[in-house]
């Protein structure tokens, strides 16, 4: 078991990590770090929030990073913000091409290991759920909002695993996720959704009617 020193050490070289591969929104800061399992990888979970916003607040607007405890793989992002709403998506092409040109720089280790199984954009009335499902969040005025990108579906043949690059506006990636087991009978993902409040609600939600 890994004492508390070496957990921080770890933590602090995830933190590098991020600044070496991810670019973090300007005017964002780590409200939170909690240690976490991506099926049976343990991983950081970073949580940045708007420099006004001292606490973190789930439901909100966020951007939060996956890493490995080895801190040598980024698992995935996610940036949920009012600027990804609305029109102006790219096509299904222009998606594809920004997601390979991407992901060498986010995960150079997946190059040439994965196959893109499809595009398709995410709606605020989806049709093909969960494939088409827009992210939800509230802004500090209680407005409800959704995000939405063009959601490129990866498949990684030699981990049997699946992940997505969502592109966005003006050629932003707004999500990345790796590494992520389906269960194809209840037509969901099986890995825990850490960097989804959606998912974090849902599970405090259970856990609150278990007890």
């Amino acid at each position: 078991m890994l004492k508390n020193e070496s957990i921080d050490k770890q933590k602090v070289l995830a933190e590098q990590l991020i600044a070496k591969q991810v670019k973090v929104p300007e005017g964002y800061v780590v409200v939170s770090c909690l240690l976490l399992s991506h099926d049976s990888i343990p991983v950081f979970v970073f949580r940045y929030q708007q420099s006004h916003q001292e606490q973190s607040v789930l439901g909100g607007e966020h951007f939060s990073v996956s890493v490995d405890l080895d801190a040598t793989k980024i698992m995935g992002f996610i940036h949920i913000e009012k600027q990804h709403c609305g029109s102006g998506l790219p096509s299904e092409d222009q998606a594809k091409a920004i997601a390979a040109e991407f992901l060498p720089t986010i995960a150079p280790d997946l190059v040439g290991k994965y196959e893109i199984k499809w595009v398709m954009a995410q709606l605020e009335k989806p049709n093909k759920i969960p494939h088409e499902s827009p992210f939800p969040f509230v802004d500090l005025h209680g407005e409800a909002h959704l995000v939405t990108g063009m959601r490129v579906k990866l498949f990684f043949e030699q981990l049997g695993t699946w992940g997505w690059v969502i592109v966005g506006r003006d050629n932003n990636v707004i999500s990345f996720e790796r590494e992520v087991n389906w269960n194809t009978i209840m037509n969901r993902r099986s890995t825990p959704g850490w960097l989804h409040d959606s998912f974090i609600q849902e599970l405090a939600s259970d856990i609150k009617q278990l007890g």
